[in-house]
């Protein structure tokens, strides 16, 4: 009996040092009710349209949904870091149904971090076969592919992380690393985050988004899939 207590009392202290690598999150949207950053780094969520939803667990009013149609949600960002310096960004995103393109140069839009004076940034999405990709996307603000990945089942719930550690771009999805790249990013400061759509576009994405977290540092592998095991068993 005390074996196994020294057991789980070794376990409890291994998982808490685990959770402790984790940096803290610069931005991060939950979804819990609200459109509020938990953070206080930035403003509200500004919704256009997405609807509250239910959540990969079941819960109620703890996702928002985007029609792919016109629904979006922007904020208004202050100080971030550059693009091109360490950066990582994660979400959790359900399709509904396959994604349908209105022509071969289309794309559906989760995410676009932009820099609006600079007229750049990143988005991540779905992206029609005219870019010639595997279909699940990061690319560049004017279509540039930074990385790309399989499309994944549809009508599930996904984990997406991206990663930029200033040399290298990853891609990890559930917990797995899927991509990687080290194309140049584009240079600049983002001041606007966008959810469903980017600036000015007509490219918007039909499902769901939830847990939006940025960290102004890149993560490591490890601590990519510590951030996906706390996620996935979060309720």
């Amino acid at each position: 009996m005390i074996k196994f207590t020294n057991y789980i009392l070794v376990l409890m202290l291994l998982t808490s040092c685990r959770q402790e690598e984790l940096p803290p999150t610069l931005i991060h949207f939950s979804f819990s009710g609200s459109a509020v950053d938990a953070q206080g780094n930035s403003g509200n969520l500004e919704t256009h349209g997405a609807k509250n939803s239910t959540d990969r667990f079941g819960n109620l009013k703890s996702a928002y949904s985007f029609d792919g149609e016109s629904a979006s949600m922007n904020v208004t960002l202050g100080k971030m870091p550059s693009i091109d310096s360490p950066l990582t960004i994660s979400w959790w995103f359900k399709s509904k149904g396959k994604p349908i393109f209105k022509d071969s140069m289309d794309a559906g839009n989760m995410i676009a971090l932009v820099d609006t004076t600079k007229t750049i940034g990143l988005q991540f999405g779905y992206r029609a076969p005219g870019y010639k990709t595997k279909g699940l996307d990061v690319w560049n603000w004017g279509g540039g592919t930074i990385l790309e990945s399989q499309k994944p089942e549809i009508n599930q719930w996904h984990h997406c992380v991206y990663v930029y550690n200033g040399n290298e771009h990853w891609f990890f999805l559930n917990g797995q690393l899927i991509s990687r790249s080290k194309i140049k990013p584009q240079s600049g400061s983002p001041n606007l985050l966008m959810l469903g759509n980017y600036p000015g576009g007509t490219q918007f994405f039909k499902g769901s988004l939830d847990e939006i977290r940025i960290f102004d540092q890149a993560l490591t592998n490890d601590q990519v899939q510590i951030l996906f095991e706390h996620e996935k068993s979060k309720s």
